[in-house]
């Protein structure tokens, strides 16, 4: 499924190659938590934000970082809300199966 989605939006870049980012933010909290956005010319949007929870012992501990992108093909507009912690990845979106 991940690999679906990452060629999707591989097959979105290629297509229009020259499509430049027009705003980009990104901020790190103070409690180690952050927040990303950006958008480019061809109308790909993304946000992102998480935090990091460190574990007992040094290299332990886990992410958990929620987001959403946003593209037009073919006239239609497909969002893609998503989680990732140590559970995984989970994405959802109309477009995609259940």
């Amino acid at each position: 499924m991940k690999l679906v989605l990452v060629l999707c939006l591989v097959a979105l870049a290629w297509a229009d190659k020259d499509a430049k980012i027009v705003n980009q933010q990104f901020e790190i909290n103070e409690d180690g938590s952050y927040e990303a956005q950006h958008e480019t010319s061809n109308g790909i949007r993304a946000d992102e934000n998480g935090i990091s929870y460190p574990g007992n012992e040094p290299e332990t501990g886990n992410y958990v970082r929620t987001g959403s992108y946003s593209y037009e093909w073919e006239g239609v507009t497909y969002t893609v809300t998503w989680e990732a912690d140590e559970n995984g990845y989970f994405a959802q979106g109309d477009h995609l199966p259940k």
